[in-house]
């Protein structure tokens, strides 16, 4: 059986949804239902229009067309890989878009095929580019396995779970590194843990605690075979069938809700959930988790759709991506999001120029040296694993155990 995933079974999998579901994918093309005009986006010297991840967005767009210029159109995407690429493959997003924002491991099957421009380095609106980190601007989130550039690093993080300490009986300010042990078999927390609900996010952190307490034999957590997705997905079962988890969580949205609503005391969530459930408890009221194993790293590129090139509005573009890589839009996403990105420095540099407290900017200090200590533990996660055949498979049998 063919990984779903490879170039070749990726088209035939595009090509099989399209015949068998032409009423859905082609209203969805023909409409712009995504949000975007039905007509192909027109070279505009002020607008971009991008389709990504709704996390790498900023939550007040005016800031940069105050600061640039430029207006940002932007259409959030599916979490999930297989429709995220569905989009820009059977539905043409790029006829729409200008910049595609997801996680690492779609520039590996889009760029060859076509549907990603190759970076052009020397374009003179990219200017931050030579400053940039090679860590950040040469890692496998925005260069493809044919080591072509097709994207700019946007923001990065480590994930893991948030936790309320009171209810754990743990340093209150979050400090201690706990074990994955929490989630998967505390009976501390049994019955209390939210745990999500798909497999590119869940199994790979059973994975890396199984490997890490040498309860199985992992060689790499974000790219197992399939005997090895088999051994972690046994495990899970049997943590589910013992009742360890009170729920599955199928968005942000639930994160924020179980933990505000103290539905449960553990949830394995993106980082903003804890954030903004501490807006309705209160500061520190939850934490999020240093760990001892390791951490579901990722990171966001921005890609440039191919058809940006006949569109001509290729600067406006590289202006934009420019953008991503300077103080401002970092600063935002330090201190709304807790991300953290290239260039932090220029965080500070315009956190300082802009006024902010004192403890703003040494919470963006902060934040750059959290994620580093978080950089040097394992794994870092791709969104296309070798065998995500077998990995969708086998987490089919955890969600009906």
């Amino acid at each position: 059986m063919k990984d779903r995933h490879s170039t070749t079974s990726q088209l035939d999998l595009v090509r099989r949804d399209m015949l068998k579901g032409l009423a859905a994918t082609g209203a969805l093309a023909l409409t712009g239902t995504l949000g975007f005009s039905r007509v192909a986006a027109a070279a505009d010297s002020q607008t971009v229009r991008a389709y990504g991840v709704t996390t790498a967005q900023l939550k007040d767009w005016s800031l940069l067309q105050k600061s640039t210029g430029l207006t940002m159109q932007y259409i959030g995407s599916n979490n999930d890989v297989g429709v995220y690429m569905r989009d820009i493959l059977a539905s043409q997003m790029g006829n729409k878009a200008d910049i595609f924002i997801f996680e690492g491991g779609t520039q590996n099957i889009l760029g060859p095929q076509g549907a990603y421009l190759v970076i052009d380095e020397k374009n003179p609106n990219l200017k931050l580019w030579q400053r940039t980190p090679d860590v950040w601007k040469r890692s496998a989130v925005v260069v493809g396995k044919d080591k072509k550039q097709y994207g700019v690093p946007v923001i990065g993080n480590a994930d893991s779970f948030g936790y309320f300490p009171d209810k754990l009986g743990v340093k209150a300010d979050g400090s201690a590194d706990l074990s994955w042990k929490t989630v998967f078999e505390d009976e501390r927390t049994r019955g209390r843990v939210g745990y999500d609900n798909t497999w590119n996010y869940s199994i790979g952190v059973a994975a890396l605690y199984l490997k890490s307490t040498g309860k199985a034999k992992i060689a790499d957590p974000a790219d197992l075979s399939q005997a090895e997705a088999k051994t972690v997905v046994d495990f899970l079962v049997a943590r589910k069938k013992a009742g360890q988890f009170r729920t599955l969580v199928g968005s942000f949205e639930q994160q924020i809700q179980l933990l505000a609503n103290r539905e449960v005391d553990v949830v394995n969530c993106w980082e903003p959930a804890v954030r903004e459930a501490n807006l309705k408890l209160g500061n520190g009221t939850t934490r999020y988790a240093y760990t001892e194993e390791g951490y579901y790293k990722w990171g966001h590129g921005a890609y440039i759709a191919s058809q940006v090139k006949s569109r001509g509005n290729e600067n406006t573009v590289y202006k934009m991506l420019n953008y991503f890589l300077d103080g401002e839009y970092r600063a935002m996403q330090a201190r709304d999001r807790g991300y953290a990105g290239p260039n932090m420095d220029l965080a500070v540099e315009y956190a300082t120029a802009h006024n902010w407290s004192s403890d703003q900017v040494e919470n963006l200090k902060a934040t750059q040296q959290k994620v580093d200590r978080k950089f040097a533990k394992p794994f870092v996660s791709t969104t296309t694993p070798s065998h995500a055949d077998s990995l969708e498979e086998e987490w089919q049998r955890f969600l009906n155990a």
